[in-house]
């Protein structure tokens, strides 16, 4: 086969990218680096090679006699050889941000590859991530997020997904406030090797879940001290920062991170840019700021529209906002409504929406 263009294509939640990619005269897997990895012998940014070993610390390539172990945190997806059309076919669907079809598309690759234990693997996952952003949307669906990723953890508990497997446990738990269940979630996250940090942010969103906010406040902090420059752990904890500075009606301190951390992510960080924006909207929508919030959510609406659950988050926030006596635009916030009914119409957001006066 001859080499194609290696082509980078953003989906959901800005975590995950995938390579489309052929290869050579020889079949092989493909891993893609991240960009500050210091793995050796990668050309491009690719390993290529046959993946022989997965856990949740390390992956290992072996091409010809020589084997590569690649951390599983410098690893952002792996193109594996010998996948079934379905499994393309699901990539493609979660491209294009339609996670219904994807799912279906994944739950079945995940049975015709069941000879190939790593793309079993890979697929079962991509089930449950679709499913998993889905709930994020939908309430309704959470129960089967929650059941997918339950079988998932005890399935392949030292495959190389686990740790962002049970980190999407956490979340969901965190939501429904299953704190006993969440707690045990995050002991097993902290387990895994980088473990630790993620769970301690997750812990500190529960005491905000729960009211604490001076307390969250001071560990964020703890957080934010402890953590490199322009690293994810110090960029979430900056904007669980900023929202609990927001509820304290702490608006200018909020405003001052929120934009330390839009001015220090690139441009094409779409899931910290859409996070970051929505949440200086909050901000400026708490501080009774309308008309500059308004420009706020639009950068999520017009710039960040694949990050699902922040763009289903700024459609509500500026139909809300086009309400509001100062901007009077109810046209407007009907267009918003009407958007959100079109491309999230199972969304929590819309739910509030209609049972909102008008």
């Amino acid at each position: 086969m001859s080499l194609r263009t290696v082509r980078f294509l953003p989906v959901l939640a800005g975590a995950v990218v995938f390579p489309l990619v052929a290869m050579t005269a020889s079949l092989a897997d493909i891993v893609t680096l991240t960009a500050d990895a210091t793995t050796k012998g990668a050309s491009g940014g690719l390993i290529r090679g046959t993946v022989i070993t997965e856990t949740p610390s390390k992956v290992e390539v072996k091409l010809g006699n020589t084997v590569t172990p690649i951390p599983t945190n410098e690893i952002v997806s792996i193109a594996y050889d010998g996948v079934p059309s379905s499994f393309e076919q699901a990539r493609t669907k979660e491209a294009a941000n339609s996670l219904i079809e994807a799912g279906d598309l994944y739950k079945k690759a995940a049975t015709e590859a069941a000879s190939k234990p790593f793309i079993a693997q890979d697929a079962a996952f991509g089930q449950a991530r679709v499913v998993t952003e889905l709930a994020l949307n939908d309430a309704s669906k959470i129960a089967e997020a929650t059941a997918l990723l339950d079988s998932f953890t005890r399935t392949y508990k030292n495959g190389r997904h686990i740790g962002p497997a049970l980190e999407s446990l956490a979340k969901l738990q965190i939501a429904k406030e299953n704190f006993a269940g969440v707690e045990a979630t995050l002991k097993e996250m902290a387990k895994l090797p980088g473990g630790e940090d993620r769970a301690g942010v997750l812990r500190i969103k529960i005491l905000t879940k729960k009211g604490n906010l001076d307390q969250a406040i001071g560990e964020l902090d703890k957080v934010i001290a402890a953590s490199s420059a322009g690293s994810n752990r110090k960029r979430d904890a900056q904007l669980a920062k900023a929202e609990c500075l927001v509820s304290l009606k702490k608006y200018a301190d909020a405003e001052t991170l929120l934009g330390t951390v839009i001015q220090g992510s690139a441009a094409e960080d779409a899931a910290t840019q859409a996070s970051a924006y929505n949440s200086l909207g909050d901000c400026l929508k708490a501080a009774g700021r309308p008309k500059e919030a308004i420009y706020a959510y639009l950068h999520t609406d017009v710039l960040f529209s694949k990050e699902k659950d922040e763009h289903a988050r700024a459609l509500a926030a500026l139909a809300q906002l086009w309400r509001d006596p100062q901007l009077n635009r109810p046209d407007r916030a009907e267009e918003m409504i009407e958007r959100l009914k079109a491309e999230y119409p199972r969304s929590p957001y819309l739910a509030t929406l209609q049972g909102a006066p008008r």
